[in-house]
């Protein structure tokens, strides 16, 4: 395992500022267009957390050659790995990332999501792909 931080905004708004984002229209095509659909995801995952009363036990895990889950959660006794991609079209690619940490860690395939833009939610062998609602 490697230790690195990442940088998330609470305020999505602030982010775009920063950018130089003006306009809405202009985030589909921005070059951190996945970041900031990140950083928007996790911070839904924080607010769920905190309006039910409890701190946030959420996490980020890349390994030494690459591979990485964008949100690892702790809930009770068990650990959810999410991976959030902000294209409409789902990729079995998507999966890299779940598939290595599912290996090192005994996860189940119901606990390795994949959040997209896409409407088509599913279940697959590998794991859930969820779409953003």
């Amino acid at each position: 395992m490697v230790k690195a931080p990442k940088l998330y905004f609470y305020d999505t708004g602030l982010a775009c500022s920063l950018l130089d984002i003006k306009d809405v229209e202009q985030i589909p095509t921005h070059f951190l267009r996945g970041g900031l659909f990140e950083n928007l995801v996790i911070n839904e995952f924080i607010k769920e957390s905190l309006n039910k009363g409890q701190a946030p036990q959420l996490y980020f895990w890349r390994d030494k050659t690459g591979n990485e889950i964008d949100l690892l959660q702790i809930a009770g006794n068990k650990q959810y790995a999410y991976e959030i991609k902000s294209g409409a079209t789902f990729s079995q690619d998507y999966f890299k990332g779940l598939s290595v940490w599912a290996k090192l860690s005994g996860a189940e395939p119901e606990q390795c999501k994949v959040v997209y833009t896409g409407d088509k939610s599913l279940k697959t062998s590998k794991g859930e792909i969820m779409i953003w609602e």
